[in-house]
């Protein structure tokens, strides 16, 4: 089981779980900045998440830019990914760690086609599910891929993709509406499309995405 080192990976005082928006909300900040997201005690955590995995000459400035942006309120922060040569963002926020890929061992009688099986994590066995057959059909993660693992309302829950770039502090507001020459089934759980290094991603929508998956377990 890969144990990283403490240099490789930083403690991460994950407060937006324990006191924030996905724990009791006693944080007395949470009044003034209204979301966990807004915080930028919150940014720079999320920075240091999705850094600790990466290569170690991998280009940092996008994530110091994006802490500098969060300080002064310029957006939300997202996690965007490829599937394919499909790219689409998540909030940071549902983000519990990224990890390399690993096996998955598959359940009997599985019902869902989306439903992987499980996978070790940490020595805790997560259940893996497939986003790709959610948004974009069935498809083989390659073999440099990653291992996203999220949280929502509890409930924690792994999947695949081919790539995971640094989190973007973007705009909301900026968000382009989905145009019909999205795949069906991406555009049923995307907010908008936002413009990010030449590239469109697909901003989803987490409640909708997290449903859907949930429905995979059944």
């Amino acid at each position: 089981m890969e144990q990283p080192s403490s240099a490789a990976r930083p403690d991460i005082d994950a407060c937006w779980k324990k006191i924030g928006i996905q724990g009791d909300k006693s944080c007395p900040e949470l009044p003034r900045h209204s979301h966990c997201r807004n915080c930028p005690r919150f940014s720079q955590a999320a920075a240091m998440l999705l850094d600790r995995d990466l290569p170690v000459d991998h280009d940092a400035s996008p994530v110091a830019k994006a802490d500098e942006e969060a300080r002064h309120g310029a957006g939300e922060s997202l996690m965007v990914f490829r599937l394919g040569a499909e790219w689409f963002a998540l909030p940071t926020l549902v983000l519990d760690e990224i990890l390399r890929l690993r096996p998955v061992h598959t359940l009997p009688h599985r019902g869902h086609p989306g439903l992987l099986g499980l996978v070790n994590v940490r020595g805790e066995l997560v259940i893996c599910v497939s986003i790709a057959q959610l948004l974009i059909g069935p498809m083989a993660v390659g073999g440099h891929g990653r291992l996203v693992v999220v949280r929502h309302e509890g409930r924690r829950l792994a999947f695949p993709v081919d790539e995971v770039q640094h989190l973007r502090n973007h705009d909301t507001r900026r968000l382009r509406p989905v145009p019909i020459t999205l795949a069906r089934s991406a555009s049923a759980y995307t907010r908008g499309l936002l413009g990010w290094q030449g590239m469109q991603v697909g901003r989803l929508d987490e409640d909708l995405v997290f449903a859907a998956m949930e429905r995979f377990l059944a």
